[in-house]
């Protein structure tokens, strides 16, 4: 009887460690998982050339600030009616799933408007994790350029306003601080979650 009890708690134990195994264990995604989840990962990662800008608290913020660890940067602006929102919104849900979640940093395509102290209203309003960081124009061109990101100023309905348009694309930073990918738009937390972790 006794030996009959260990058995099976040794076997309910193996089966709980698999469970968690299958769980907290990285899993790899598939050819056919990858384009469902919109997710494309670089064969080799892309260099990023150093950049100079400023975050929501006034720190310099530089390439350094990409290093250590996977990051989720998504370009957007503080006035945005509805995409950022939107996705800020979904990567401040899936972040609160994940052990051990990417940074997610915000890069403002309105620079003219959006000060660090506007920002600092703004972005840790999602997560109190998150970073927002601005620049000027050229080194947010240099930035977007290097990662793929096209944006521009749409003229609004009243004389003097504007939008901006903008890729809705999550990219995907490596600890090393390279370009390793990208998750096209549109996002959903567990979609996100899953993507992470694989990696």
């Amino acid at each position: 009887m006794r030996n009959t009890f260990l058995g099976i708690a040794a076997f309910i134990s193996l089966v709980l460690g698999l469970l968690v195994a299958s769980v907290m264990l990285p899993r790899p995604i598939d050819e056919q998982e990858s384009q469902r989840l919109g997710f494309y990962l670089f064969d080799t990662p892309r260099l990023i050339s150093d950049f100079s800008m400023t975050d929501h608290l006034g720190n310099t913020a530089n390439l350094e600030l990409l290093k250590g660890h996977w990051s989720l940067i998504f370009f957007g602006f503080t006035t945005c009616p509805d995409i950022c929102p939107t996705t800020l919104s979904v990567l401040a849900d899936a972040v609160r799933g994940i052990p051990d979640p990417p940074m997610i940093i915000m890069v403002s395509v309105d620079p003219e408007r959006d000060t660090p102290e506007v920002l600092s209203q703004y972005v840790p309003a999602f997560d109190k994790t998150f970073i927002g960081i601005t620049g000027s124009f050229d080194e947010t061109v240099k930035l977007a350029e290097q990662l793929n990101v096209a944006f521009g100023k749409v003229p609004g309905y009243e004389p003097g306003s504007y939008l901006v348009d903008h890729s809705a694309s999550l990219i995907l930073i490596n600890p090393e601080g390279k370009y390793a990918g990208f998750i096209k738009a549109p996002h959903n937390a567990q979609n996100i979650q899953r993507i992470v972790s694989s990696l």
